[in-house]
């Protein structure tokens, strides 16, 4: 039988690769203690923490709000509504690294689109 911190590690990733909404720790938590009442807000924040570091899940940062995860590892850009939040996952685009990095050395890069989701850009139209 697998111990207790596995039980709990498949737990939140199969809850975060349920979520097609690139959640938050929080919202993670929210899911995974629904059917896992003795999981505590720690634990699955570690969890995904560790899991990110390890290169088994994405951790987003999108600037100006909490981090958001992603279960999703093939390649993949992201989209983010500036209004709401909502993020969701585009195809990916070829990127060529820059060579000149001001010195930095260059380990990682993602592209992040920012817009309007279909919702806040209805809501916009109605507005405008």
């Amino acid at each position: 039988m697998p111990d207790r911190n596995t039980m709990q590690k498949a737990a939140v990733h199969k809850a975060l690769c349920e979520m097609k909404t690139h959640p938050t720790a929080a919202m993670v938590y929210d899911q995974v203690h629904q059917d896992h009442p003795g999981i505590s807000r720690s634990t699955v924040y570690r969890i995904l923490a560790r899991m990110a570091e390890e290169g088994k899940i994405l951790r987003l940062e999108l600037g100006g709000s909490d981090s958001r995860y992603d279960g999703t590892m093939r390649p993949h850009s992201h989209i983010h509504c500036r209004i709401c939040g909502a993020v969701a996952d585009l195809p990916a685009t070829a990127v060529t690294p820059p060579e000149d990095t001001a010195g930095f050395l260059l380990e990682d890069w993602a592209v992040v689109y920012r817009g309007l989701c279909p919702a806040c850009r209805r809501a916009a139209e109605h507005i405008g």
